[in-house]
């Protein structure tokens, strides 16, 4: 990949790339003398000074020295970064003879999968978050290409999702699935990290694995697929079932790190004690709703193979509406006889289908008037939650909201690729490449544009579009099963046509 601006410099050379990517930077130098040192720094951003900001804020420092031998030398890194920006620094027994990126990621062909309506900003975050998934997923789907380079589960979850829509495979998924499924031979709840000697252990994350399963599934319709690893999803739930009270839910899941949210500055305020590793006695709303959740993805799982069902999920929820629904407030509190309702205790009831009847109203406009006060990576489940119950206009204001908290924050301050956070100083070490932060990739061509994976119907999905006004046109192009689609909607006509690479729908 060449630059788009390579600059002379007093001692040296600035390069731009023009947008985040993850590589390495390849280059060529003529050297007068044996032992002539060129100093490479890169760097996600640029310093107040116009400096390459090489001592970067996600906690990396890439300052290398490469030692030169008389004659013409060659630099092919062996490793890779997240970087966007470099500096080489050089004598003048040095001249530099070519400057260009080697770039990787897994394979993605970025014109099968793409995104364009009349409304620029939704273009702008899709392409922002379509750039984070490209280069954060290399040889698994990593937390981010620069601190962590590792596989996180929860990550994955939101990840995978938009990279089978963006590349039309299951590949990486189903290399995920397994290898997070591997880990139960060192707990049944699973490692949060795999591949990987990382032993970190989150039980969020843990019980948001069978969403991965399903998520094969619902593209693949793969039952043997599902069936191979229904063991493995059964261990989850019996491994956390120990530390069940009588009404089935969880009291202190202490051998695993309570998330909720991170950083813990985006929790809204969550009103019950998540130090680490061990979690606070007593119980809480999160870990429940997401156990009650794992128990309801692992008896749809049942239902689909024809297994006899292991769980009764409608007494857990029971049990969850009476210990956390507040009938005074309309909402769910944090803890037991709590009185602080935060974003994240409302989320998954929502998500999960656990509201009273009839609250689920009341709910939503909760979560819309608090707006994402929590972390990317929830904002796929705030988003989902309110297209589960047809608040579709929330979601697409959601997704292009101007506040602090939003895509549109970090388009502000110069993303090219979606962060780990709403903004650079929202945590302390953001990483600036976080694919974690892709939900309005699968969010805009399900549930805005429609297109539904489901097994069970004809052709592989449904096709229910909920495109707002004032989004006026807006084309979606997908791979899917080995075939090509174009989802339309033209100034109000509606009709299905067929093309010669697929279907093409034109949507009301």
């Amino acid at each position: 990949m060449e630059p788009e601006e390579i600059r002379r410099t007093g001692d040296g050379w600035f390069v731009d790339m023009g947008q985040e990517i993850t590589g390495a930077l390849e280059l060529e130098a003529l050297s007068s003398e044996d032992g002539a040192r060129v100093v490479i720094r890169c760097g996600e951003e640029l310093t107040k000074e116009g400096e390459v900001r090489y001592d970067m804020r996600c906690g990396c420092r890439y300052e290398e020295t490469w030692t030169l031998r008389k004659g013409v030398n060659r630099l092919e890194p062996y490793d890779y970064k997240g970087f966007r920006y470099g500096q080489i620094l050089c004598g003048e027994e040095t001249t530099i003879r070519q400057i260009r990126a080697v770039v990787r990621h897994y394979p993605m062909d970025e014109s099968l999968c793409t995104f364009r309506s009349d409304q620029k900003t939704v273009d702008q975050i899709f392409g922002l978050c379509k750039n984070g998934v490209k280069y954060g997923t290399q040889e698994g789907y990593l937390d981010c290409p620069t601190r962590e380079k590792g596989q996180y589960l929860g990550d994955a979850v939101v990840t995978s999702r938009a990279q089978v829509w963006l590349t039309g495979s299951v590949e990486m998924l189903r290399k995920c699935v397994d290898q997070f499924a591997r880990t139960a031979g060192i707990c049944p709840g699973l490692m949060a990290v795999a591949p990987g000697s990382l032993m970190q252990e989150i039980a969020d994350f843990s019980l948001m694995w069978p969403r991965l399963l399903l998520t094969d599934y619902e593209f693949t319709g793969d039952r043997e697929f599902l069936g191979s690893y229904y063991p493995t999803a059964r261990g989850i739930i019996e491994h956390f079932r120990k530390y069940a009270r009588e009404d089935g839910l969880l009291v202190q899941v202490a051998d695993k790190w309570n998330l909720v949210d991170w950083p813990e500055n985006l929790r809204d305020g969550y009103d019950f004690e998540l130090s680490r590793p061990v979690v606070a006695p007593g119980c809480h709303n999160v870990i429940n709703a997401l156990y009650i959740g794992a128990v309801k993805m692992v008896s749809e799982i049942e239902e689909i193979l024809g297994v006899p069902c292991s769980y009764d999920p409608e007494a857990l929820k029971r049990a969850y509406i009476r210990t956390f629904y507040s009938e005074e407030t309309g909402i769910f509190t944090d803890r037991p006889g709590g009185t602080h309702s935060a974003l994240h205790s409302n989320i998954y009831p929502l998500y999960y289908g656990l509201c009273p009847e009839g609250t689920e109203e009341r709910i939503a406009d909760f979560l819309v008037e608090k707006g994402l006060c929590c972390g990317v990576m929830v904002s796929y489940f705030y988003l989902k939650a309110l297209a589960r119950i047809g608040r579709y206009k929330d979601v697409y204001h959601t997704i292009i909201n101007e506040s602090e908290h939003g895509w549109v924050n970090m388009l502000r301050e110069g993303a090219t690729a979606c962060w780990e956070a709403w903004g650079k100083d929202q945590k302390w070490n953001t990483s600036l490449c976080h694919p974690w932060a892709s939900a309005p990739i699968p969010v805009l061509i399900e549930d805005i544009a429609g297109v539904i994976p489901d097994p069970g119907v004809p052709g592989g999905f449904r096709f229910e579009p909920h495109i707002p006004e004032e989004m006026g046109d807006v084309e979606v192009r997908i791979p899917f099963r080995g075939k090509r689609y174009v989802v339309k909607r033209n100034s109000g006509r509606g009709k299905a046509e067929n093309g010669d690479k697929g279907q093409i729908f034109v949507g009301e």
